[in-house]
């Protein structure tokens, strides 16, 4: 089985560190990068990013 999940931040020094901090944690659980993209809504500019990873 499969898990997925989806990290979503806003573009600015503090989302992305944020982001960054996150997406560290969990590529150390085993957790890995498929996809990233982005765009803008609300007057910001945000991205995101997918992971997957293997259940037992």
């Amino acid at each position: 089985m499969k898990q997925v999940k989806i990290v979503s931040f806003i573009n600015d020094r503090e989302g992305r560190e944020e982001a960054e901090r996150e997406l560290t944690q969990l590529v150390n659980e085993g957790w890995v990068i498929l996809s990233s993209g982005g765009g803008t809504g609300a007057e910001l500019v945000w991205g995101f990013v997918l992971l997957q990873r293997e259940t037992p």
